[in-house]
């Protein structure tokens, strides 16, 4: 049994890392095993089946199991998910499905984790295994369509780019990420899908990571539930809030804070993305020095994300933007120009300078 208790310990591991970036480093050797695994705990499960005491020994240590990855020191499995011992007999759907919707699954984890898919579908759900949930058969057809798009426009054009950088991708993803997010119920579970998202394809927080994300906002057929759950995430945690802002174009967050404006849910009707937009940039803008030297201002941590010009870029959209939008950043660059001493000459207030700037 102790034997048993550690191979326990190790399946609970393979599948938490299917959900993580790290599946993005499985070759063919790894994710092999990894359904070696699976295979192994659905043939204990049958051999114990009857066997209360022996169910019960693993069922607790699947809690304690809980206890160590989702709740110790650093949480270092947090894509974890809790499991009771009935679950291990469909050991291998769970794994194929954590990989078909894991946007970061390696190549390699994908073709097997499909492969498997087929397999157990031609059975019809009976004799190899049980009946395959129509969200697995959607997200490989969607996820199929992204990489055929893809492949079809590089060959095209003779342009390869990552495959979120080009918008018929990014269409098809964000379409797999609204049908994703519809079938799940529970607030957290839609969260680890969209941290997933953003960290995936072996380089998170870049533009097109972002993308699905934005469009789920921006676009009122995934439904309120969807969006209050995107946005619920996204307003949650000022880390992804700042990277989203960073890393997407000012036109496009223009148009996210707009639209949120208009579809706010009343369950969210406390904070809203513009706000929490226009709190980023007044946050960067006070982070700003005056450098007399070079007559320029200048960020303390001096990264070139946060430099002058961008962030006219951002405000300028925003003053280009709706009225809704528009006005609102007028108000506050406005008030805090004349908390700040309301300066009408350069290089004393960082407002003053920012409402010179962008008059001109």
């Amino acid at each position: 049994m102790e034997a048993v208790v550690g191979n326990l310990a190790r399946f609970a591991e393979v599948l938490a890392v299917a959900r993580s970036p790290w599946a993005g480093d499985w070759d063919e050797a790894a994710v092999s095993r990894a359904f070696q695994w699976a295979r192994y705990f659905e043939q204990l499960n049958r051999r114990l089946e009857g066997e209360a005491g022996a169910q019960a020994v693993l069922q607790r240590q699947l809690r304690l199991l809980e206890q160590r990855f989702c709740r110790g020191p650093g949480h270092p499995l947090p894509q974890y998910r809790s499991l009771r011992f009935e679950e291990l007999g469909r050991g291998e759907e769970m794994l194929r499905e954590a990989l078909l919707c894991n946007p970061a699954a390696s190549a390699a984890a994908f073709h097997r984790a499909a492969k498997s898919y087929r397999a157990a579908n031609s059975s019809g759900g009976g004799g190899l295994g049980p009946a395959i949930p129509p969200s697995l058969g959607r997200a490989v057809r969607v996820k199929a369509a992204a990489r055929l798009l893809l492949q079809a426009w590089s060959r095209d054009t003779g342009c390869r780019v990552n495959p979120p950088e080009h918008p018929a991708v990014s269409e098809t993803k964000a379409e797999m990420l609204r049908q994703r997010l519809e079938e799940l119920p529970e607030q957290a579970a839609c969260e680890e899908v969209l941290q997933q998202t953003v960290s995936g394809d072996g380089g998170g927080g870049d533009v097109g990571s972002f993308l699905p994300v934005a469009a789920l906002l921006t676009d009122g057929a995934g439904g309120e539930g969807v969006r209050t759950a995107a946005l619920r995430w996204l307003l949650g945690d000022g880390r992804v809030l700042g990277a989203f802002c960073r890393a997407l174009p000012c036109s496009l967050l223009t148009r996210v804070a707009s639209q949120q404006q208009q579809q706010q849910p009343p369950s969210l009707s406390s904070t809203s993305f513009g706000r929490e937009y226009l709190h980023f940039l007044t946050d960067w803008a006070g982070g700003m020095r005056y450098d007399a030297s070079s007559g320029k201002w200048t960020h303390d941590e001096g990264s070139p994300e946060q430099d002058w010009e961008r962030l006219l870029e951002h405000l300028g959209a925003l003053l280009r933007g709706p009225p809704p939008v528009k006005e609102a950043a007028e108000r506050t660059l406005n008030s805090l120009k004349t908390m700040d001493g309301d300066f009408d000459v350069w290089g004393i207030s960082i407002w003053t300078d920012l409402l010179l700037a962008l008059k001109t």
